[in-house]
């Protein structure tokens, strides 16, 4: 009772109403004591009776922040309340700060709480606000003077550095910088001193821990203030992953670079497993021709006999049901109509006689494999090679005889007096076969756009001449007359997997190994030399003798 009548006593409420301060009392029950008069205009209750009244009615716009502030004051301890922009009582706005006190009586015991506020201007309001996102924000802002100290800061420095703001402000910012971009950070900071505009001006700072992180700046200066206005960004993340990428992509490059390297590895390997299995293949069709194809085409050959009876009888039954069944099931109908079968009973005999026709063709090619390939030899032997140029024209007779787009590509032998040579013979004729190969597909694809009557009047024809230009050296001329390389692709005719020819029709590997056969095996030269629209010449030298007899490497 008399801590109520000494709080309530007159000389105490009048001291409180007549203050010039913005105060209110509340007792331990929240309900206003009294205030003083800038305390009912600062909030909005001037002319109206308030004491007595609740805080939580008196202000019932207050933020969480006030209210818990309060709460902490009624414990006993003093709490700011940040500045708000509060609804008031005649519903107008106003910013508002505080703090809460504990208000205790005469004899220390805690009977109410002093609430002091303060109201702002509007600029005062907006530069709290404004204030209060920079301190929120994982930016760090910073004003710092020509002096080369830091002014202001806002928390994020604390967070992202690990020092207290007033240790980033206690020493020149430049300590703070790593000392390799200490150069470059100066000289920003004379660009400033000068008016100048800083953007994206990277440097790093030393951590509490003694780490470093990577800052982008923003800045600008006002000289008359002898200040710089700053934002810098935490990018050491992004360096990092910078970092991490460019890393990877170096690594990438070099991957690409060895797997380039290996692919061109495999390629050549690739390309020495195909001459190796062709002539593997062909050492062993001829090895066993006797066994390994004659027999099989004597039973072919009778089994074409049957074959055919067989066919005529199933198409002379087909005809019967045809005759006799003329409206079969729907079933029959969709599956005859699925397969073509009316094609088929037309193309199946045809099919035999070809079948027949390429059975007689066997025979007559492997006497010519037998003299082209040889791929059985191991060493070096004395050939005729005029001998080779033979058997590969006539293994490729059936694409050098007429036919009824175009007539026969002519063979024009120029053979002077050859010795016998020492070599690989059938690898030197696997060159042959590929370098005129190349000239009669070179010439078809020139016929496709030529009459019958205009491929009569100018022909197209193969040269081969033979010589001996030295006792030492043997030398081979493959000349045609088809539409001739251009100049740009000369170059590249002997590198692997290179082709002129459209795809699916050329690996680009014949040239590549002939190549290979000449220069490497035979320590010979293979060049090209051609015109577009005169054909093409391929020259062949080899000695005709060899130090020792190498084995021809697989």
């Amino acid at each position: 009772m008399e801590n109520s009548q000494a709080i309530n006593s007159n000389r105490f409420r009048y001291a409180i109403e007549q203050s010039p301060a913005s105060i209110a009392i509340f007792d331990l029950q929240t309900a206003l004591v009294t205030c003083s008069q800038q305390w009912r205009e600062d909030l909005g209750w001037d002319g109206t009776p308030v004491e007595g009244q609740r805080y939580s009615y008196l202000v019932p716009q207050a933020p969480h922040q006030w209210n818990d502030a309060y709460q902490t004051a009624l414990r006993g301890q003093s709490a700011r309340c940040e500045a708000h922009l509060l609804v008031r009582a005649d519903d107008t706005q106003q910013w508002i700060q505080g703090k809460f006190n504990p208000w205790y009586d005469e004899t220390g015991e805690l009977c109410g709480v002093l609430w002091m506020t303060e109201a702002l201007s509007e600029q005062e309001g907006d530069d709290f606000s404004w204030n209060r996102v920079l301190q929120l924000s994982p930016d760090l802002y910073c004003i710092a003077g020509f002096d080369g100290y830091f002014k202001r800061l806002n928390l994020a420095w604390e967070k992202v550095l690990g020092y207290t703001l007033s240790d980033l402000k206690a020493k020149p910012f430049i300590e703070f910088v790593h000392p390799d971009d200490r150069g470059q950070t100066l000289t920003c900071a004379r660009s400033l001193t000068d008016g100048g505009i800083v953007q994206t001006f990277e440097n790093r700072y030393r951590c509490r821990d003694g780490s470093h992180r990577w800052l982008q700046w923003t800045s600008v200066s006002v000289v008359e203030r002898q200040l710089s206005y700053a934002i810098a960004r935490d990018m050491t993340d992004r360096k990092k992953t910078e970092l991490v990428l460019r890393e990877n992509e170096a690594k990438l490059q070099q991957q690409t670079v060895d797997l380039t390297r290996t692919l061109q590895e495999l390629r050549q390997t690739q390309m020495q497993l195909v001459q190796t299995e062709k002539m593997s293949s062909l050492g062993q069709l001829i090895a066993g021709v006797a066994h390994e194809i004659n027999n099989p085409v004597n039973f072919i050959y009778g089994n074409l006999v049957h074959a055919k009876e067989y066919t005529e009888d199933i198409l002379g039954l087909l005809e019967l049901y045809q005759e006799f069944y003329q409206q079969p099931a729907p079933e029959i109908q969709e599956e005859a109509e699925s397969i073509d079968l009316e094609f088929l009973v037309d193309d199946l005999p045809q099919l035999l006689s070809s079948m027949t026709v390429g059975a007689n063709r066997i025979k007559e090619i492997v006497a010519s494999l037998r003299n082209f390939s040889r791929m059985d030899e191991v060493e070096m032997t004395r050939v005729d090679l005029h001998e080779g140029i033979d058997s590969t024209l006539t293994i490729l007779q059936n694409r050098l005889k007429a036919k009824h787009t175009r007539p026969e590509i002519e063979i024009v032998k120029e053979y002077g007096e050859l010795p016998k040579v020492q070599c690989f013979a059938g690898q030197i004729n696997q060159v042959f076969m590929n370098i005129i190969s190349n000239a009669v597909d070179a010439l078809e694809e020139r016929d496709k756009d030529r009459t019958y009557r205009e491929i009569e009047k100018n022909p197209s024809a193969i040269r081969i001449c033979t010589l001996q230009p030295d006792p030492d050296t043997i030398a081979i001329r493959i000349i045609d007359n088809g539409p001739g390389i251009s100049d740009d692709l000369i170059g590249q005719l002997f590198d692997p997997f290179f082709t002129t020819k459209p795809m699916g029709k050329g690996t680009g590997l014949g040239l590549s190994i002939s190549y290979q056969i000449i220069t490497e095996k035979h320590g010979g030269t293979l060049s090209c030399r051609s015109a577009v629209g005169e054909g093409t010449e391929f020259s062949i030298s080899i000695p005709v003798e060899h130090e020792r007899e190498d084995e021809p490497s697989e």
